[in-house]
């Protein structure tokens, strides 16, 4: 695997982890279930970690911040669906949709670190 490609790797698991810490923290009853606020500490320090192994590689920071964002709030959502805490309406899925055509656009335009 190349470099570039590591740091899309980067940060997609730092996604993952974001949509992880952000699903427990609805679960945490406001940092009173001490295990899951202990785990929305352990999946934000792991997802911020590695936001910023994937920017200090060469991703540029707009680019990776958005498509961070993209990713744990279109995973938030469907989880959350998934686990019946809020309906899949149909605009809700129309925007959805939007995020992630913005998602691979910024991916796909992003080219690669500009040599200094």
């Amino acid at each position: 695997m190349d470099d570039w490609n590591r740091l899309w790797l980067y940060l997609l698991i730092a996604s993952m982890c974001e949509i992880v810490w952000a699903v427990t923290l609805g679960y945490s009853e406001g940092f009173t279930v001490l295990p899951l606020a202990a785990l929305v500490i352990i999946f934000l320090a792991a997802s911020i970690y590695l936001l910023s192994k994937a920017i200090s590689g060469g991703l540029p920071v707009g680019t990776a911040y958005a498509v961070w964002v993209g990713i744990g709030a279109v995973g938030t959502m469907a989880v959350s669906v998934i686990l019946g805490n809020e309906p899949a309406l149909p605009v809700k899925l129309l925007f959805v949709g939007i995020i992630i055509a913005g998602i691979i656009g910024l991916q796909v335009t992003c080219g690669e670190k500009v040599q200094d």
